[in-house]
């Protein structure tokens, strides 16, 4: 609901807010910005004034509960903009189950995202550990490194991201196939149907995940996904953790079928201290952080001013999921 002068109630962060204000003013003048401070959520009494908020990347992960139980109890909300381009978290879906209106930051994260999974490829292909190893020793020891330079890449699931995988990768002169659920024919490598999925794995010395988290996904890096990759082909992940079965993947490299991986998402995240995967020499282990870039903030920042001006104009608004 509104102001009782019938004026639009805004809940965002306080440094969206400082860096935005005059921008915010003039393209929603009148807007009364909500500013959240501090770590706490707001009282119920001042959330019910509350029609549109923007969960901002500067809020996570340190002041994530307070924003988001500020956004969940406000009860008149009517739009919610995320940072996130993921929105499979049970938050999201319970708003867009009480009719809020949810846009995204698609695209906000690929290029880091992109280049992390990259990076994953070269790391572990040069074995890059052991480098960094003996240079901690201060030792001089020369080893034998793959090259990317003709290897075939699978990249499975074509958002932002996937399409961003590819194309770095076609540029490194990869053999690169594509997977994804329907073909649009804007893709720079040769693209097959989720059917086909197992066949793509098959031919693949890299396998890079960027797919959303559905419940036709979960776990669609199985067993039977695992043993389809050729014995020594290294699994990337930079989609979500439950796409993947994780005690399929840890069998799969303590076997030697797979030769490596590089993960940014897990099942359970932080990555609990028991977990097989942090101890394996091929295995490269990042804290959800591949796209925590500033450039990445400043973009999500820019996809919710873009269509906070679009909200003011009645014209539809980009991003939007459902």
């Amino acid at each position: 609901m509104p102001t009782d002068d019938g004026r639009t109630v805004l809940l965002l962060s306080d440094n969206v807010w400082n860096a935005h204000r005059e921008r915010i003013e003039r393209v929603a003048p009148g807007m009364v910005p909500l500013v959240y401070e501090g770590d706490q959520p707001f009282p119920d009494e001042v959330l019910e004034t509350v029609d549109i908020a923007f969960f901002s990347s500067d809020c996570w992960p340190e002041r994530t509960r307070g924003i988001i139980l500020s956004i969940t109890n406000a009860k008149n909300l009517k739009w919610l903009q995320t940072f996130s381009a993921g929105v499979d978290s049970p938050f999201f879906v319970q708003l867009m189950e009480r009719g809020v209106t949810l846009s995204n930051s698609s695209g906000a994260t690929a290029s880091p995202i992109a280049q992390t999974a990259i990076l994953y490829m070269l790391a572990l292909s040069r074995d890059m550990r052991t480098w960094t190893r003996n240079q901690d020793a201060r030792k001089w020891q020369q080893h034998k490194i793959d090259e990317l330079d003709g290897a075939s890449l699978a990249v499975v699931g074509m958002g932002p991201i996937g399409m961003e995988i590819a194309r770095i990768a076609v540029a490194l002169n990869m053999k690169v196939e594509a997977v994804r659920r329907t073909a649009r024919g804007d893709e720079p490598c040769p693209t097959f149907s989720m059917h086909e999925l197992h066949d793509v794995l098959g031919r693949a010395d890299w396998v890079a995940s960027a797919l959303p988290l559905t419940p036709d996904t979960r776990h669609v890096f199985d067993t039977k996904a695992f043993a389809s990759m050729r014995p020594g082909a290294r699994f990337i992940n930079v989609g979500r953790g439950e796409l993947v079965d994780e005690q399929a993947l840890v069998a799969a490299l303590q076997s030697g079928h797979l030769a490596g991986a590089g993960l940014d998402v897990f099942a359970t995240e932080p990555l609990p201290a028991e977990s097989p995967l942090w101890g394996m020499d091929n295995v490269i282990v990042t804290p959800h952080n591949s796209g925590s870039s500033t450039t990445s903030n400043r973009r999500s920042e820019e996809i919710f001013l873009d269509n906070l001006e679009r909200w003011v104009a009645g014209t539809p608004l980009n991003n939007l999921v459902g």
